[in-house]
């Protein structure tokens, strides 16, 4: 196995080692796969009009932007369309966040942290599929740091007492998960005008790419309304998002 056993990586190592996403991802013990994740875009009607405008004016001004570099294509694409996201429900928008799980260490491009977390990774000169590498290694750093166990503080005379009295206290509270942790984490890789996303099932050690992708402005609506409805409060009892034959739990949302 190319990755050793307790070494910690940055992600440009593992990157570099230019080897197969299903290989990196077994070298980090998940598995890897592609399947239709069926994601439902909830299309807010109120915003249509602005979600509209936005589509338009991307047209309009795609021949007068060239896309030579990364930073040009999250001023044009990235940066409002997640905002467009944010204008429709709340969540927590980390940029440039630092992440450290696991046997893995780098910056994520953004982590949004709403009803489900969301991780996108922004790629440019870059072939999806190769994109999608980058965006499964951050996923699986994203959600080792999640799932860490707590520590609650503890004060110095209640560790003296414990003490004497035999028992442990701090520590981590669960063997497992962090509580209120979700077993599942999504993911988006944007290449500017395309976009494709990701699950990772941390229970069943997963990483599944969706066969279908979003092409801008094009999909602009269906792409909007997916990232409201994972980020978004549920609205309904029903669940956003299905398996071919397959339902998945929300039980640890």
């Amino acid at each position: 196995m190319v990755l050793q056993e307790g070494s910690t990586y940055t992600f440009s190592q593992v990157l570099e080692l230019n080897l197969e996403t299903e290989e990196i991802l077994a070298g980090l013990g998940y598995r890897y796969r592609s399947a239709p994740l069926s994601l439902q875009s909830r299309e807010d009607p109120r915003f249509a009009p602005q979600v509209e405008q936005m589509r338009a004016q991307m047209r309009e001004r795609l021949p007068f932007v060239p896309m030579t570099n990364s930073a040009t294509a999250r001023a044009f694409y990235v940066v409002p369309v997640l905002f467009t996201v944010l204008d429709q429900v709340r969540f927590k928008m980390n940029i440039e966040q630092a992440v450290s799980g696991g046997r893995l260490r780098g910056t994520v491009d953004f982590l949004l942290r709403g009803r489900h977390d969301l991780v996108v990774a922004g790629v440019m000169n870059e072939e999806m599929e190769g994109g999608f590498r980058r965006l499964a290694v951050q996923m699986v750093a994203v959600s080792e740091q999640l799932a860490l166990p707590t520590v609650e503080p503890v004060h110095p005379r209640r560790a003296r007492k414990a003490k004497r009295a035999g028992r442990a206290l701090g520590g981590p509270k669960t063997a497992g998960f962090a509580k209120g942790v979700q077993t599942q984490l999504f993911g988006v890789v944007t290449a500017g005008p395309n976009w494709q996303f990701g699950l990772l099932d941390r229970g069943q050690k997963t990483v599944t790419k969706d066969t279908e992708a979003y092409q801008l402005p094009r999909d602009l609506g269906r792409l909007v309304g997916i990232m409201a409805g994972l980020l978004g409060e549920r609205e309904t009892g029903q669940d956003d998002f299905k398996r071919e034959g397959e339902r998945l739990s929300w039980a640890n949302s």
